[in-house]
């Protein structure tokens, strides 16, 4: 005990100087985090490195599946399997052939392929974004495809528990697992609304019944004779956290995270070792699959289902770094002897910089998705415009609105009182029907492919409103070389002042136009002009279109 205190207490401190470093100079706190663990590996006895890399990863993939939204997961679900399965396969398949050309044995090779094949919901989640009323297209196919991905991960935990650590083949063990992760949907479904909506957002209650959930099921797993992951990920799943049954529990939970990241990702780079030329070559071929051939792949089949280039390539590019299961996994048959020494280094090593990419793409998603679209590659992948596409000929003088979901609605209805033409260009398939019952033009693409705009007459437009409240979005309608007004919603102020700069005509700021609603409804009130019944019908009307923008 007092070794592992030692430990944790040496990881902390570490953590908190190098933390210091990235919060002044605005930088991801991973690469620290990873910098710090190699200063501590010099000190922390491997054994217990192991140990505490194992329930890091435990309680983070609890985490994971605290923010899994199964609503949105069930939305876009038949795709994500899709595309996790097939991904899966055949990264997985082209590396356990490459494994097996160098050398390999079989289960090595496998090792070498389920950390290629399996991507990290960790690292992903990290820079997808925390605003639950904004969620992107390719966002919800990422969260989707992870959870996907998470599940094969158990499978995978699970055969090797049966088939390679045990001594005889245990087939019960994958009905054990699936009656412990049907409990929490279960739970998440028929208890835990109930329970949470009875304590009126007692916080330390909330904080300890997250912590019972994690324990209980990892419990239950360790006594069914359960990896500790499967049970710590079916305690994510038994735990709701939308708004606004538990906001004390996500709070929790965040503090949490907090908590176990270090652990995790300081651990993860103390178990990286000096590696020798052949743990490299393994290496190299890990770092290929995971950040090129994995976000090809993913693009191309997500393409071929119909979405468009910035959605398939920003969905893609969440799937360019190993996964936490697959380091489970590695941890675990290292610690069996099962797996041979050079593998398990260049897995951690693959790990380590397959996430370092990670930071750098999660950031610069946007723009390397048009650095991408300038040399044509989401066209070579099989892009196509047009074949969703519903715009007469003779369409002009109409106005152009970007983003259906966030605001378009109420665009196209005072278009409508003016009896302007409108036309919709959306990147959403989900809301394709939607837009198609509502406007008798579109366009379905992405604004930063040129052949949209052609197709949308943009030079016969009055005016393009971009309602969009992603960045790259509303600049690519920023660099539109034209002479049509536009209008784009901005967040921030800095931005606003850029993008008129930049010859935009006018900038739309939320919770500018929020506040000055506010005060105008509030002077009607007080000077009688609106009856209190009218006032808060007022509201009501307001807080569900504030929902939608």
């Amino acid at each position: 005990m007092y070794d592992i205190l030692l430990a944790l207490t040496l990881i902390f401190v570490l953590a908190a100087a190098l933390l210091l470093v990235a919060a002044r100079k605005g930088l991801s706190v991973i690469p620290f985090y990873l910098l710090a663990g190699i200063v501590a590996g010099a000190a922390i006895d491997e054994t217990q490195l192991l140990d505490l890399a194992q329930w890091g990863i435990a309680f983070l993939v609890f985490l994971f599946g605290v923010h899994v939204d199964l609503e949105a997961v069930r939305s876009t679900g038949r795709v994500s399997v899709t595309v996790g399965v097939v991904q899966a396969t055949v990264v997985g398949a082209l590396t356990v052939g490459v494994g097996l050309a160098f050398g390999l044995d079989p289960l090595n090779a496998g090792y070498l392929g389920i950390a290629a094949a399996l991507s990290s919901s960790l690292v992903a989640t990290s820079y997808l974004g925390t605003e639950r009323d904004v969620r992107p297209t390719y966002q919800q196919l990422a969260e989707s495809i992870h959870l996907t991905e998470d599940l094969l991960g158990v499978l995978v935990v699970l055969s090797l528990s049966a088939f390679v650590y045990a001594a005889t083949p245990a087939w019960e063990q994958f009905a054990v697992a699936g009656g412990l992760l049907a409990l929490a949907v279960g739970i998440r479904y028929l208890l835990f609304h109930r329970l949470t909506a009875r304590l009126r957002g007692d916080s330390e209650v909330m904080m300890l019944i997250g912590i019972s959930f994690v324990v209980g099921f990892i419990a239950l797993a360790e006594a069914a004779d359960l990896s500790i992951v499967v049970g710590a990920f079916a305690a994510g799943i038994a735990i709701a956290d939308d708004y606004p049954h538990s906001l004390e529990l996500v709070d929790t939970v965040d503090d949490l995270e907090d908590f176990f990241s270090p652990i995790f990702f300081i651990t993860l780079g103390a178990l990286v070792a000096i590696p020798s030329l052949e743990s490299l070559g393994y290496t190299l071929v890990l770092v290929i699959a995971v950040v090129i051939v994995n976000p090809l792949i993913v693009a191309f089949v997500l393409l071929r289902r119909g979405f468009d280039g910035r959605s398939a390539v920003l969905t893609g590019l969440t799937l360019d770094q190993v996964s936490t299961f697959s380091l489970f996994i590695a941890i675990e048959a290292f610690a069996a002897d099962q797996i041979a020494r050079e593998v398990f280094n260049a897995i951690v090593l693959a790990a380590v910089v397959t996430m370092l990419v990670a930071t750098y793409t999660g950031r610069h998603a946007g723009e390397i998705n048009r650095w991408l679209r300038d040399r044509g590659v989401a066209q070579r992948l099989g892009e196509s415009v047009g074949n969703r596409t519903s715009v007469a000929d003779d369409l002009s003088d109409h106005v152009i609105v970007v983003d259906f979901e966030h605001g378009g609605r109420q665009v196209l209805e005072a278009c409508s009182r003016l009896d302007r033409p409108t036309l919709v260009i959306e990147d959403d398939p989900l809301l394709l029907e939607e837009v198609r019952d509502s406007c008798e033009h579109y366009v379905y693409g992405d604004v930063a492919n040129d052949d949209v705009w052609e197709y949308a007459n943009l030079e016969s437009a009055a005016l393009v409103v971009s309602l969009t409240p992603e960045h790259d979005r509303a600049e690519a309608v920023v660099d539109l070389e034209t002479d049509v007004s536009r209008v784009v919603r901005v967040d921030e102020a800095e931005t606003a002042e850029a993008f008129l700069d930049r010859g935009v005509d006018a900038v739309l700021n939320p919770d500018t136009i929020a506040a000055d609603r506010v005060g105008d409804d509030l002077e009607a009130l007080l000077s009688e002009e609106l009856s209190r019944e009218e006032f808060v019908e007022r509201s009501r009307d307001q807080a569900g279109g504030s929902r939608e923008a």
